[in-house]
This record gives C-alpha cells, sequence and structure tokens, in this order.
C-alpha cells in the first residue's frame, strides 16, 4: 500500500507533482497574465458594458418608475383633496338650498296666511256692508209699508168717520193692518 502512495504523489518526471505547481514558473506567470489581461479585455468588451447598460437602463427605469410613483400619490392626494372639497361645497349648496327652501316655504306660509287673512277680512267687510244695506233696505221697506199702513188705516177711518160715526170699525181696521 506505501507504495500505491507513493506512486500517486510521485510526479511522472521524476518529481514531486505538487512542489512543482507551488515553485513559480515566469514563463506560465506571463501566459496567465496575457490569458487574464485578454479575458479582462473580453469581458469588458463583449460582457460588462451589456452588463453596465442592462444595470444602469434597470436603474433608470426603477428610478422612473418610482417617481411615476410619486406623482400617481401625489396625483392621488391632489384628487382627493378636490374631491372632499367639492363634496364639502356639494354639501354647503345642499345647506343652503335646503335654507333657501324653508325660508321660501315660510314666507310663502306667512303670505298665504296674510292673504288667506286679507280675503277673509274683504269677504267679512263684504258680508257686514251686505247685511248693512240689507239692514238699511229692510227699514227702508218697513218704513214705507208703514207708511202705506199708516196711510191706509188713516184713509179708512177719514172715510169711516165721513160715512159713519162708528169706533169699531176702526179697531177692525188696525187689526186687519196688523194681520197683513
Amino acid at each position: 500500500m506505501e507504495q500505491d502512495v507513493q506512486a500517486h504523489t510521485v510526479a511522472p518526471s521524476g518529481g514531486n507533482y505538487a512542489t512543482k505547481l507551488m515553485t513559480p514558473n515566469p514563463g506560465i506567470m506571463i501566459w496567465v497574465w496575457v490569458v487574464f489581461i485578454a479575458l479582462l479585455v473580453l469581458l469588458h468588451k463583449f460582457a460588462w458594458k451589456p452588463i453596465l447598460a442592462a444595470v444602469s437602463d434597470r436603474e433608470r427605469k426603477l428610478k422612473e418608475s418610482l417617481s411615476k410613483a410619486d406623482e400617481a400619490v401625489a396625483n392621488a392626494a391632489t384628487i382627493e383633496a378636490e374631491q372632499r372639497k367639492i363634496l364639502e361645497q356639494a354639501r354647503s349648496e345642499a345647506t343652503r338650498i335646503i335654507s333657501e327652501q324653508r325660508d321660501y316655504a315660510a314666507k310663502f306660509k306667512a303670505n298665504s296666511e296674510a292673504d288667506a287673512k286679507v280675503a277673509a277680512e274683504k269677504i267679512v267687510d263684504e258680508a257686514k256692508s251686505e247685511i248693512h244695506a240689507a239692514q238699511q233696505q229692510a227699514r227702508t221697506e218697513l218704513s214705507r209699508y208703514a207708511a202705506e199702513l199708516s196711510v191706509g188705516v188713516a184713509e179708512k177711518i177719514l172715510r169711516q168717520k165721513l160715512d159713519t160715526p162708528d169706533q169699531a170699525f176702526a179697531q177692525q181696521m188696525v187689526s186687519e193692518a196688523s194681520k197683513g
């Protein structure tokens, strides 16, 4: 088994393989640096520029998205404030309209009551005038009737006195005049 371990650790050229790898070789170092620099140039030209461009593009898009989101939030706040203002104006307008309508209704009621009172007073005054006129007419007719009755009774009394001197006829005439 010892031989197997030695076989694995021994380099094919006759020295220790690990030791050879650890010792610096100027030829390999130059080639490693050349390959490294070539790889850096190739990566810079073909990989880093597109990656950096994609990262900067992504960053720009994120900044734009954030600014648009901020603008949207600001616009939403502005719109919300405008909506509150409009709603408050609508409420105050509705309150004003309701107040005006109540005032109008109160004035209309007062005017209607006043008009009704005036109309009622006018009707009462007209009725009083008609009653007064009817009373005057009744008094006039009563006076005329009484005068006619008196003249009729006096005429009959005078005729009776001229014709007969009887008092019973005068009393009969008075009773007839009071009936008729």
